[in-house]
Parts: C-alpha cells; structure tokens; sequence
C-alpha cells in the first residue's frame, strides 16, 4: 500500500479526536497570523518613515503642548533644513464611530516637508488660501462622497471653539494620494491658524515639531542642539527621529512585539503538547499493528516517517485552517480600522514562518513516537498479545 494512502486513513481512523486536536491548532495559528497582520501594520509605518525627519514633543508627554515660537528657534540650529509644525485634533464625522485622524499643521510649510503627500497644485494654493479649508485623503472622499467646495462639519471630542461647541466647520478645498497606495489616504488636514484662533484655550501652542535635516548633517548632534536649547524651559523637549516618534504612538497602546512574541512561545507550547499526546496515544493503540508491520518488512524508519507525516498532516490542516480565517478577518479589519492604525494586513513572509513552524512542531512531535516504534520488539509485543 503507498504510504500516502496509508497514513490518510490512519489519520481518519479517530474523526473525532483528529477534529478537535486538529482545530485546537487552527485557533492558535488563527491567532498568531491575526497579530502578526496588525504587527506588520505597525513595523510598516515606522520602516516607510523618512530618516532624515525629526519629531520634537513635550519632554513629559504628547498631550503636553509646546509654544509655536519654538519653530524659529530651531530652524537657526545648523543642519536644520526645514521645521513645521502640527496639533492633533482627533475628530469624528457625524457620530463618534466614524472616527477620522485630524490634524491641524502650519500651512505654509507642513506639505513642503511631507512631500510624499501628492496634492495637485492648484488645490493646495486654494487651501492655503481658505481659513477653514481642509485636505482629505482620497480614500475618505472615495468612503464619504466628499469633492472639492462640500462644507464638511467635524467634530472632535478635545478641543472646544470659542462658541463653547465642539463642532467645527469646513470646507473641501484639496485631495491629496500618497505614491505607494499604501492606506494612508484616510487622513484629514487643516490650517493651524484656524484651529488657533478658533479654540478656546490653549492658543499660541502646538503638540509637536517637525524637522528636516540636511543630506551631511548628524543625526545625533542635531537632536541633541534641538533639546539643549529648550532644557532649562518651561517646556522641554525630547527630540526623536520620525521612525522612533511612529513606533512609541503605536506603543502607547500595546507593544506588539511582545504580544507576538508570547502568542509564538503559546503556539509552541499548545501544539507540543496537544499533538504530541495525540501522537503517543495513537502509536500506543497501534503497538500490535506496528509490530506486525515490522514482522511484514516494514522498517523502522518507514514506520517513523508514516509518524512524522500523520503529524504534519494534522499540524497543517490546521495551521491551513487557521490563517485562513485570520486573512479573511484581517481583510475586514483593515477597512473597518483603516483610519485608526492603517496598513494592516500579513505579510507574505509570515505564511514561510507558519510553514517553518509546521514542519518543526510536526518532526518534535514525531519524536517521542519515534522512540517507541525503534524499540519495539517483535516477539514481545506479538508473543505477549498471542
């Protein structure tokens, strides 16, 4: 009998306890490929950031502002190209689901520094010509309908106008694409001088500053010019590079490395365990059978690798199975969450992680069978049955 053929229907021999163990495995690669989809979101927006970018912010914390004037200050440090500045403003459109990355940012200079942001000529000098004008990605005008001249009313949950309402008003004034289509078209911007004649407290401040750096400048000597000018301020500042910046924002939630890194020692764990005690038990109810092979001039090795491939067929349904449903999750996720963390999704690499573990789980779980098909006895194990 082929071997294949054989050790399809000794996998089949127990549907039921093949079933369950066989989706005990689906659920931790379910796991571990959904948290690696959100993980890549997070690696792919700090490797995409611009290295020669720095991000200032308040030495204590992000939601302790810096005053504006600091902008001039630092564009006199040498080896500072440019400096813009911006202010987050959250915001939602018409309910608190529909949440929208808002930001307010200094006109006349923000999209000069983030040039991978395309905005067609024309529509960025009619922003910058409009008090409450606003940039949108195309993706939000794709989602909303939303084309240039609609007034569009947000709201946001921070910052309060000086009427004392939390609801402000725009007007469409640009669409802007980003070059990679790499999800990032769901953003929303707006001038700073509005947002900061417009709120209630707070004026003359912004969140955090934006830097350039020149091609032969150091990286290292600029960051530390930039926070020794304002150390003995009332507001100090902690400079970064822009990949560092991205990486702690994400982190403020939860460090994703780490959760990764656990649900791949939990896998491990679940799967050596689980299939493992599958695999002794059922080479333990075939004793007689695998002595009979033996006696028939099946090899030892033979036998092992029959093991070995009732394993990786179990460990592979289910890791199948299981990163299956995680892509089918993760393409719904990434366009329910897109504004929140964009760029979710697996990478191709992870399905070779997820190969690569198959095949170790399924040759360690084969182990310990193994052991007990090498000495097993003919005589012993028939002679005593007889």
């Amino acid at each position: 009998m082929n071997l294949l053929i054989l050790v399809w229907r000794n996998s089949f021999r127990k549907k039921v306890r093949f079933g369950l163990t066989c989706t005990s495995v689906m659920v931790a690669f379910f796991l571990f490929t959904t948290l690696s989809g959100v993980n890549h979101a997070l690696t792919s927006s700090v490797s995409n950031s611009n290295q020669y970018r720095l991000m200032t912010s308040h030495k204590i914390s992000l939601t302790q502002s810096l005053p504006i004037n600091y902008k001039q200050k630092i564009s006199a440090l040498p080896g500072v190209k440019k400096v813009s500045y911006a202010s987050w403003f959250g915001g939602f459109y018409q309910n608190e689901k529909n949440q929208l990355p808002v930001t307010a940012v200094d006109h006349e200079t923000y999209f000069d520094l983030f040039d991978e942001y395309h905005i067609p000529t024309e529509q960025l000098t009619q922003w910058k010509n409009t008090r409450t004008g606003i940039v949108i990605g195309q993706s939000l005008a794709d989602k909303y309908g939303w084309k240039i001249g609609d007034k569009v009313p947000l709201s946001s949950s921070i910052w309060m106008n000086k009427s004392g309402s939390f609801n402000w008003s725009f007007t469409v004034s640009a669409i802007y694409q980003t070059a990679d289509h790499s999800g990032t078209n769901n953003k929303v911007f707006f001038q700073h001088a509005y947002f900061d004649k417009g709120r209630a407290y707070a004026r003359n401040s912004m969140s955090w500053l934006s830097t350039e750096i020149t091609d032969k400048a150091n990286v290292d000597d600029v960051i530390v010019a930039i926070d020794k000018l304002f150390i003995h301020t009332n507001s100090p500042t902690r400079t970064t590079t822009e990949q560092v910046f991205i990486k702690e924002r994400a982190q403020q939630f939860v460090d994703m490395a780490m959760v990764i890194n656990l649900v791949v020692i939990a896998v491990f764990f679940t799967l050596l365990l689980i299939v493992c005690n599958t695999m002794i038990q059922t080479i333990r109810e075939r004793n007689n059978e695998s002595a009979m092979m033996k006696a028939l001039g099946f090899s030892s090795l033979s036998l092992i690798q029959g093991v070995y491939l009732e394993s990786l067929l179990l460990l592979g349904l289910g890791a199948f199975f299981g990163s299956l449903l995680a892509y089918l999750l993760i393409a719904v996720v990434g366009q329910n969450f897109n504004d929140f963390l964009p760029g979710i999704s697996i990478a191709p690499n992870h399905y070779l992680t997820v190969f690569a573990l198959v095949n170790i789980a399924a040759a360690f779980c084969s182990a310990f069978p193994a052991v007990a098909i090498k000495r097993l006895v003919i005589s012993e194990t028939l002679g005593g049955q007889a």
